[in-house]
């Protein structure tokens, strides 16, 4: 939701009803809606302020959106977008926003108001995401049949890739942080266990991969090709599918260090 004009025309209301709605379907974009969801709420915003025609289209990096008012007032913008990633607590309050805005229609300026204080509280800290990683990947590699020494091993990995994803720099693409983080979870876990530290290589690097995969993703792009968004839905297969090959080229890289600990 950073792309919206630094200088928005309030006075032109057309203009400025178009960018709120586009800032609430950028935002559930970026945080994993299907794309049906994201035409469907700019439209019905739009709507419910009164606009007589909404075109919206969509794909996963695109929006472009157009609404006519009754006095004639027409406003066209467009969208791009850069990257997206999967948090369902925005998504959720962004849902929820969207209809207490169609039920009550306040004031675009109240309206305006709203969706900055999600942008404030949308993301969760740092530390919360590096907490939540290491258990989970810990908690994977036990369940995946290793003992609890490999499960620490497999929260210290689970850190690793926390961090490879939040610090690393803007411009390296998602697809290359996957090979990367793939890269460090199946080395350390190799060397894990050459060292004496680890006793399942398997279950380490499977309980680190789980939370590489992009099965949510995979499955938000069936959604839309069962919704008839072809385009966008076939987007997102394909970007779910590179997703898996980046996760095995990082493991086939590590392996090829490594030899057969792995």
């Amino acid at each position: 939701m950073e792309n919206q004009p630094k200088h928005v025309n309030k006075n032109n209301y057309a203009e400025y009803l178009l960018c709120l709605a586009l800032d609430v379907g950028e935002g559930m974009l970026k945080n994993g809606a299907e794309i049906s969801r994201v035409e469907d709420t700019i439209e019905r915003i739009c709507r419910a302020y009164g606009a007589i025609h909404v075109e919206v289209f969509s794909i996963i990096s695109f929006i472009s959106a157009a609404i006519r008012l009754p006095d004639g007032s027409y406003s066209s913008q467009q969208r791009r977008v850069r990257s997206t990633s999967t948090n369902l607590n925005t998504l959720e309050r962004l849902n929820s926003l969207s209809r207490e805005i169609c039920k009550e229609t306040p004031e675009l300026d109240i309206f305006d108001e709203k969706i900055h204080e999600i942008k404030k509280t949308s993301h969760y800290p740092i530390w919360v995401k590096v907490i939540a990683s290491a258990f989970a990947v810990g908690g994977f590699a036990i369940f995946f049949g290793g003992e609890l020494i490999d499960g620490i091993v497999a929260a210290l990995i689970g850190i690793t890739i926390s961090v490879v994803e939040n610090y690393s720099p803007k411009r390296i693409n998602s697809m290359a942080k996957t090979v990367v983080s793939s890269f460090f979870a199946s080395l350390i876990a190799g060397l894990s266990v050459m060292l004496g530290l680890g006793t399942n290589a398997d279950a380490v690097i499977i309980g680190t991969i789980m939370i590489l995969v992009p099965g949510l993703a995979f499955g938000t792009a069936l959604r839309d090709l069962l919704c008839g968004d072809l385009l966008a839905g076939s987007l997102k297969t394909l970007n779910a599918c590179l997703g898996a090959l980046m996760i095995a080229f990082g493991y086939m890289l590590a392996a090829s260090l490594l030899g057969g600990a792995i």
